[in-house]
C-alpha cells in the first residue's frame, strides 16, 4: 500500500461549486486535491451548439467568481445579461416587471451555459499551485479521525487531510458514506428545457408565466438564441421529448405567449424530474457538504448554483485564516450561516409552485393582487430584485 499523501482539504467534485470552494482555498494558501470522476469541458468556440443545461448568475455569485479570478475568463466567452425579468398569471391580470435599476447594478443578472462556468474555473485551477487535481477517480472510503481524516480513492491513492468538502451533488457519495439523512420532496412534475434559435437578436430580459399546468420560462442566450423552460406534468414532457424537431416546434408556437417571438429552430432538449431534498445536517466529523449536497431546490427562480456559491463563500470566510479546518466550531459555524437561507429559498419555491397552480377563484385573485402591489410598489419591488441578486 502507497504512503498516504497530505492536504490540508479534499472537494469531492469538481463542478461549479466544487471547483470555486477548491480555488478559494487554493488561492489562499492552502493545499487542495481537488476529486472529479467525469472530464472537464473545455470553452466553447462561438460556432459550438449551446449545452442545453444553463444557469442564472445573480450579482453576488459574479462578485465571487470576480474575487476568485474567473469572471474576467467568463465575460470574454458567450454570455447573455439581462437586466429586465418580468413575472405574470395565464390565468388572471397579475403583471410584474423587474429591472436592474432598482439594484443599482448593471444588470440582475448574466445567463452562462453550465459548461463555460465549469471550464472558466478549471483555467484557474490549472493555474494554481496550491490545488492538486485528481481527475477520473473516484472516492472510495472515508475514515475521520480525531486530527485527521483519510480518504481512498478507486486508483488505490490514500489522502490525509484535515477536511473533507462533499460538492458532489444531489447523489452525493460522501453524504451517503458519512450517513447524514436528507429530507426529499417531489414536486410530480418535471421540466423540459430546449435550447432554441430565435428571430429577436440577443434580448436583455428573461420571463416567466404562470400557468396552472405550470410555469413557462424564456433565459436569454449569447446572440439570436434562448432557452425554453417548461415545467408540465411528467407523462406530458415524455410525450413532447419523443416528438420530431418540427413538430416540437408547432407545439411550442401554440403552447407559448406571444412575447417569446418566433422560435426558428429547436438546437437541443434535455428533460428531468423536479423535487428537492435537504441534508438533516450539513456537516460531520471533518465532513462538510456545499451546494447540490447539501440541498437542491425546485429550479423555477434559477437560484440552486447561485446558492451554491453562497455556500462556498460562507465556507471559506469560515476557513480562512484557520490552522486546522476541519475545528468542528467552524463547520457548525458555516451551517448555521447558511442553513436559514436555503430553508427561506426552498420553501419561497414551494409557495411559488403550489401557489400559482391553485385554481380556486379565491387563489387566483389573491396571487394577482400580490403581483399588482409588487407593481405598484417600488420600495418592495426594489427588495425583491436584491434578493434576486444575492444581496441578504
Amino acid at each position: 500500500m502507497s504512503n498516504p499523501e497530505f492536504v490540508d482539504a479534499v472537494v469531492v467534485g469538481g463542478g461549479m461549486v466544487g471547483a470555486s470552494i477548491a480555488l478559494a482555498l487554493g488561492q489562499a494558501g492552502y493545499s487542495v486535491m481537488l476529486v472529479e470522476e467525469q472530464p472537464i469541458p473545455s470553452l466553447p468556440a462561438a460556432t459550438d451548439p449551446f449545452d442545453v443545461r444553463v444557469s442564472a448568475l445573480s450579482n453576488a455569485s459574479i462578485d465571487f467568481l470576480a474575487q476568485l479570478g474567473v469572471w474576467p475568463i467568463l465575460r470574454e466567452s458567450r454570455h447573455a445579461p439581462y437586466r429586465r425579468m418580468r413575472v405574470w398569471d395565464q390565468a388572471g391580470a397579475g403583471d410584474v416587471s423587474f429591472h436592474a435599476r432598482d439594484t443599482g447594478f448593471p444588470y440582475l443578472g448574466v445567463i452562462l451555459e453550465n459548461q463555460v462556468i465549469q471550464a472558466g474555473l478549471w483555467q484557474a485551477v490549472a493555474q494554481c499551485p496550491a490545488i492538486r487535481p485528481a481527475q477520473a477517480v473516484q472516492p472510495q472510503h472515508w475514515q475521520a479521525g480525531k486530527a485527521f481524516g483519510t480518504l481512498t480513492l478507486s486508483d488505490g491513492r490514500r489522502v490525509q487531510t484535515s477536511l473533507l468538502i462533499g460538492a458532489d451533488g444531489a447523489h452525493s457519495w460522501v453524504r451517503q458514506h458519512i450517513g447524514l439523512e436528507i429530507r426529499r420532496h417531489d414536486y410530480d412534475t418535471a421540466a423540459q428545457v430546449l435550447s432554441v434559435h430565435t428571430a429577436y437578436p440577443q434580448q436583455d430580459i428573461t420571463w416567466q408565466r404562470f400557468t396552472p399546468q405550470g410555469p413557462q420560462a424564456f433565459l436569454p442566450l449569447a446572440g439570436a438564441r434562448g432557452s425554453l423552460v417548461w415545467y408540465d406534468q411528467p407523462d406530458r414532457v415524455a410525450a413532447r421529448q419523443a416528438l420530431s424537431d418540427d413538430a416540437l416546434l408547432r407545439v411550442v408556437h401554440q403552447a407559448f405567449p406571444p412575447e417569446l417571438g418566433e422560435i426558428t429552430a429547436i438546437e437541443r432538449r434535455a428533460s428531468f424530474p423536479i423535487r428537492r431534498l435537504h441534508a438533516a445536517r450539513y456537516q460531520a466529523a471533518r465532513t462538510v457538504l456545499i451546494g447540490d449536497a447539501a440541498h437542491t431546490i425546485h429550479p423555477l427562480a434559477g437560484q440552486g448554483v447561485n446558492l451554491g456559491f453562497a455556500d462556498a463563500r460562507a465556507l471559506f470566510d469560515c476557513l480562512k485564516d484557520q490552522a486546522d479546518l476541519g475545528l468542528a466550531a467552524l463547520l457548525m459555524r458555516y451551517e448555521r450561516n447558511r442553513r436559514a437561507d436555503n430553508l427561506t429559498v426552498q420553501y419561497g419555491m414551494d409557495a411559488f409552485h403550489y401557489g400559482f397552480r391553485e385554481t380556486n377563484p379565491l387563489a387566483v385573485r389573491l396571487r394577482n393582487a400580490g403581483l399588482m402591489i409588487t407593481e405598484h410598489c417600488p420600495p418592495l419591488r426594489r427588495r425583491l430584485a436584491q434578493f434576486a441578486s444575492g444581496e441578504r
